[in-house]
């Protein structure tokens, strides 16, 4: 299929009707296995399969950006399926409350961004020019399977806190802690994208942003979705500190970041950008922090 043959609006109506088929498969598989695999495990591989199909579409239709909203249309379904099958409590409401405000407002910012099947991540461009016998593995791996075992992980706090009898109040401080985390998190890559959407209305080529949050951090949408994986930990701990060990979520998801997206961005940036050099030298990686100076 040639990519560059659809509209726009033809191309979200069919990035629509892929998900619809890829979650309803998904659904089936868990309706026939969930009697007999924990649910935990059901949803994993019903998340494996669901990704799959994706993968064969992207591969159909020659673009692997179809896969994009996937990291933020599958943790709601996740988080509604765990509760409604697991223990009903404030806590895994009011996750299930900022994981709706999270992808409501990432899949908002990737349909602004998305131009239709005519339009494919450079990244991905980059690897298949780059590895071309390799790319087909790569694809599946790396740009499609990779990314939703990490937001599975992110996601196990949500299964521990449907999973056990949690009594906790809405006054419990560190609850109020990670609720506040999550939320203020989301406002942050908000404004971070909103602001580096504004800036490129009016950029040059090889203008880069140092403005608003970028004057103090390099990364500020990044840092954003890190500290919101790790509001859901803190929200969990709230109610279940003994299993602390879910925040190998957080953990991944910030390796993922520091050592795959942010070093290939910051590359890019220092080939094409005038100045890149001086930026990163004076400017914070990811946590917002004051500059050494003005620039």
């Amino acid at each position: 299929m040639n990519k560059g043959t659809y509209s726009r609006p033809v191309s979200f109506l069919i990035c629509f009707l892929v998900y619809v088929v890829a979650f309803a498969i998904a659904d089936g598989f868990v309706f026939y296995f969930e009697e007999r695999i924990d649910r935990l495990w059901v949803i994993f591989w019903a998340d494996v399969v669901a990704t799959v199909l994706v993968f064969t579409f992207s591969v159909g239709f020659r673009n692997s950006s179809l896969y994009d909203p996937y990291w933020s249309v599958a943790p709601p379904l996740i988080a509604v399926f765990w509760l409604v099958t697991g223990t009903i409590s404030l806590t895994g409401y009011l996750m299930l409350i900022t994981i709706l405000f999270w992808s409501v407002r990432l899949t908002f910012n990737w349909c602004r961004g998305w131009r239709g099947l005519s339009h494919e991540d450079w990244r991905y461009i980059m690897l298949r020019e780059k590895n071309p016998v390799l790319y087909p593995l790569i694809n599946l791996t790396g740009i499609h399977l990779f990314p939703t075992i990490m937001v599975f992980l992110g996601m196990l706090p949500v299964y521990v806190v449907t999973t056990i009898d949690t009594g906790v109040s809405v006054h419990n401080p560190l609850l109020v802690i990670g609720l506040f985390i999550t939320f203020a998190s989301t406002i942050i890559a908000l404004i971070a994208d909103e602001q580096m959407r504004q800036f490129r209305n009016q950029a040059k080529k090889d203008e880069y942003i140092k403005t608003g949050l970028w004057k103090y951090s390099r990364h500020p949408n990044y840092f954003g979705e890190i500290s919101f994986w790790f509001g859901l930990w803190v929200m969990q701990m709230a109610v279940a500190p003994q299993f602390w060990w879910t925040i190998i979520g957080f953990i991944s998801m910030t390796l993922m970041f520091l050592l795959a997206s942010i070093p290939m961005m910051e590359a890019k940036n220092r080939k094409s950008k005038t100045g890149y050099d001086n930026y990163m030298n004076q400017v914070s990686r990811l946590i917002p922090w004051p500059t050494k100076k003005d620039f």
